[in-house]
């Protein structure tokens, strides 16, 4: 019996349906006849608009004119390949497969009279087998905030309120003060570019220079001038000055120290209606507790994905890698379009070569695909354990919804949830966060101070994914992935809140 009607006729039947490996399936097909027929006179007029054939005028070739010029084995096989192109996305519907890669046709039967008889070879996502990963042992550090802690934040939101103030004249520079500077760099007595300024303004210890830069002003006072040598970092963008000594004379010409304001009810005016000190101070600590809950969970989850990914025997496909890297290569491409920058220009930036851009791309895609293989591996191994309830997905709505105030946003995001999509997207939303904390709880945790973070000499230049690169951090890619609708970034900016 035929499965499907596309143009009035009966159209085809899936005869059979079978996994020939792990990740390959075979399907043996049948187009009816009266389908393939239209398909056969579809090709007919085709070849007729094309052919050049003396006597004829394009698209009044008669049939057995072009039978006799170009067989007709050559018009069964033009309108085989018609009828599998426009019907192979049905096909792939129906059989409940998800190819990664183009299909193997080999025609089993292509006569004009009988139906079309074909095998489509697919090549699928494999189902990767999961080594041992419940009870490993994981570092991670506290999600407690200490007092110590929650006061170093709250000065550092103070300090972008902070004011400067010239300190008195005989006061030595230190470490957080603010000068004032000319500086004037030469290498073998030559000056280059970047080593000098006027008036430029410095905070010592915020690792802007090289260290050794900043240190030697680090005693020095109002008027004071001094001569130093130092070599440059190796990893300095500019390669052709990396490693060489460079003598700078340095001025300082004023120094001031930053002052914080004091947090009281007239500071807590810039951050929101707190009616005292202490409201804030709660809510703050919840919130930092909150950041950093997640980023421990973070931690724990890359040592698992890391874990599971040095012991799987899986190969993760090549088709899957190369469209990965092809999505990629638009993703940068579209932002250095937006930037007005060209492809070189930007690899010149990097200060790396074409070959290692490239490698480096390819290197992101193959991460980023067997991520995602094997969190679907973990869904499939979790899946009794992280069912969506209609009550989770319920508290899902609910908080999504609470955290908007505006009437507009709060209308975009009903209307929203009023789409059949919706509730699959949130549905997946509570999988993939009950997938997570089920992980978490599989796992030995080793309690570990939080480590400073490293500094690199190195100054960032933009790169196109930098405005993405905490969404990126955070979301998983699938092959599925897109650029989100209107009502999706309203949820994504809830996330990010």
């Amino acid at each position: 019996m035929f499965c499907a009607v596309k143009g009035g006729f009966l159209s085809y039947k899936i005869k059979s349906n079978r996994k020939i490996d792990n990740n390959k399936a075979k399907l043996e097909l049948e187009v009816s006849n009266g389908y393939y027929k239209k398909q056969i006179g579809n090709a007919y007029k085709e070849i007729a608009k094309k052919a050049n054939i003396p006597g004829f005028r394009k698209g009044k070739i008669p049939h057995q004119v072009i039978d006799s010029n170009f067989g007709k084995p050559y018009v069964l096989q033009e309108a085989a390949s018609r009828t599998i192109s426009e019907l192979y996305p049905e096909i792939i519907d129906e059989s409940g497969h998800k190819p990664i890669d183009y299909p193997k046709i080999n025609i089993t039967q292509m006569e004009e009279d009988k139906p079309l008889g074909f095998e489509a070879e697919i090549e699928l996502e494999p189902e990767i087998k999961l080594p041992k990963y419940r009870g490993i042992k994981v570092n991670a550090s506290p999600a407690g905030v200490s007092d110590e802690e929650l006061q170093q934040q709250i000065d550092n939101m103070r300090k972008n309120y902070a004011t400067l103030e010239p300190t008195e004249d005989d006061k030595a520079a230190a470490e957080g003060d603010f000068v004032s500077i000319d500086f004037n760099g030469k290498i073998e007595g030559k000056e280059f570019e970047g080593g000098s300024s006027q008036d430029y303004s410095l905070e010592l210890g915020s690792k802007t220079f090289f260290p050794e830069f900043e240190t030697s002003i680090a005693g020095m006072k109002k008027g004071e001038k001094k001569q130093i040598s130092l070599l440059l970092p190796e990893n300095i963008e500019k390669r052709d000055i990396s490693g060489k000594k460079a003598d700078f004379d340095i001025l300082v010409k004023e120094i001031k120290k930053r002052v914080l304001p004091e947090l009281d009810k007239e500071f807590l005016k810039n951050l929101g209606e707190y009616e005292t000190v202490e409201d804030f101070t709660n809510e703050f600590r919840q919130r930092l507790e909150e950041q950093k809950k997640g980023q421990r969970q973070s931690q724990i989850i890359g040592q698992i994905i890391d874990h599971i990914a040095k012991n799987m025997k899986d190969e993760i496909p090549v088709p899957m890698i190369e469209s990965r890297v092809g999505r990629i290569e638009s993703e940068i491409t579209e932002g250095l379009k937006k930037q007005k920058m060209s492809k070189q220009n930007y690899i010149n930036a990097l200060n790396i070569t074409e070959e290692k851009f490239n490698s480096e791309i390819k290197e992101r895609a193959e991460r980023e695909v067997r991520e995602y293989l094997i969190f679907k591996a973990l869904e499939k191994s979790e899946a009794l354990n992280i069912k969506a309830t209609k009550e989770e997905i319920a508290k899902e709505k609910e908080d999504i919804f609470s955290k908007y105030d505006k009437d507009e946003d709060k209308k975009k995001i009903s209307e929203y949830f009023e789409k059949p999509e919706a509730e699959l997207q949130i549905s997946e939303t509570v999988r993939r966060k009950k997938l997570l904390g089920q992980l978490e709880r599989n796992v030995k945790i080793i309690e570990e101070a939080p480590k400073a973070d490293k500094i690199d000499d190195k100054k960032k230049i933009w790169t196109p994914e930098e405005e993405k690169a905490k969404k990126e951090k955070e979301t998983l890619w699938t092959p599925d992935s897109r650029e989100p609708k209107s009502e999706d970034k309203i949820e994504d900016d809830d996330k990010n809140e």
